[in-house]
């Protein structure tokens, strides 16, 4: 047997390593790899699969980072690690370059989140404020009609040569324009309405309006119902006479007419102040509801940043669920053709 052995030696075939030649793998050896590369997919036990679970949490260097656990926007820990949890469960990754691409997907659905989180906040940044910002611009908007139109007259200088170059049409027209605007406004029908029932109290009172009132009364009115400020205008103190001299009833009664006359035209323009007002409300109810509609999307600046962060994340997770896939298929045994790469560079 001693002297065999080395006859044995000598005349073994060399190994496929020293003769540099690849032994073919036959078809029964391929067929049996496939089988146990299905049989070896991880653990089956919902144990093990927690277990295996928590190792990829507890060492992946995404899972570690790729939630905020701090500061206000502070996230929710577990709720990624049950993310996790699921596309583990989902994929039964094996090695670490399969168990890296799952934590990918997990960071790309976690940020994800995110974008969308962040389109509630673009939409809420409006619309919790929408109310408040309407009543301030539209008070700022009727206040502003209201000192227009009574500073346009005061301010004007005959003298001032940038005075000059508006001609008067201009002039009158932008008072005529304030006064237009001042009916839409709830601040401007107040303002009105209050000067309506000054009036009225005077004349109740006094037997007629005073200049001051008279004049306001002008820059609010007399450019949409100038006959109702002329009737306004008439409605002066009587005329003083000698001392002794009695009025005649003729003229105490033609008085009396005169400002049962003014106060029934101011009656009439508080009815329409009241219909004015209503009409308002309702407008400003319509627009508030439009606008609220309006701020449904994100503003354009806010949803281009959203739209490019959305596109990057989405091209990340399809990468690495690609070359997940691929992976598992190659680990199974399956034939799996290389990529298609296109070089879509312009040529020199």
């Amino acid at each position: 047997m001693s002297l065999q052995e080395p006859s044995q030696k000598l005349s073994t075939p060399p190994s496929p390593e020293k003769s540099g030649r690849k032994r073919p793998v036959s078809e029964r050896r391929i067929q049996a790899n496939r089988r146990n590369a299905l049989r070896s997919t991880g653990p089956k036990t919902a144990r093990g699969k927690s277990t295996v679970a928590r190792n990829a949490i507890k060492h992946g260097l995404l899972a570690r980072e790729v939630v905020i656990t701090a500061g206000n926007g502070e996230e929710n820990l577990e709720e990624f690690h049950s993310l996790l949890k699921g596309l583990w469960e989902s994929y039964e990754p094996m090695g670490v370059v399969e168990e890296s691409l799952v934590q990918t997907i997990a960071a790309c659905w976690w940020r994800k989140a995110r974008v969308i989180r962040a389109e509630n906040g673009e939409i809420r940044k409006r619309l919790d404020t929408l109310h408040g910002d309407r009543a301030q611009r539209t008070s700022d908007k009727g206040n502003f009609d209201l000192a227009r139109s009574h500073l346009d007259l005061g301010l004007y200088d005959a003298e001032n040569k940038a005075d000059q170059k508006i001609s008067s049409r201009e002039r009158w027209s932008g008072i005529q324009s304030a006064q237009t605007d001042m009916r839409s406004h709830i601040s401007g029908l107040l303002y009105m309405s209050v000067l309506l029932h000054r009036a009225k109290s005077e004349i109740v009172g006094a037997g007629y309006i005073s200049e001051e009132t008279q004049k306001k009364i002008l820059l609010a009115f007399c450019f949409w119902d100038y006959p109702f400020t002329h009737a306004c205008l008439h409605a002066r103190p009587p005329e003083t006479k000698a001392e002794g001299v009695p009025p005649k009833d003729s003229e105490d009664k033609q008085a009396e007419k005169e400002r049962g006359f003014v106060l029934e035209l101011i009656d009439t323009q508080l009815e329409r102040m009241k219909a004015f007002g209503e009409s308002a409300f309702e407008r400003e109810g319509l627009q508030g509801d439009a606008e609220a509609r309006s701020f449904s999307l994100p503003s354009a600046d806010a949803t281009d940043k959203i739209l490019r962060y959305e596109a990057h994340l989405d091209r990340q997770l399809y990468r690495a669920m690609d070359q997940l896939e691929r992976l598992q298929r190659q680990r199974r045994g399956e034939n799996v053709p290389p990529p298609l790469n296109i070089n879509l560079s312009k040529r020199s």
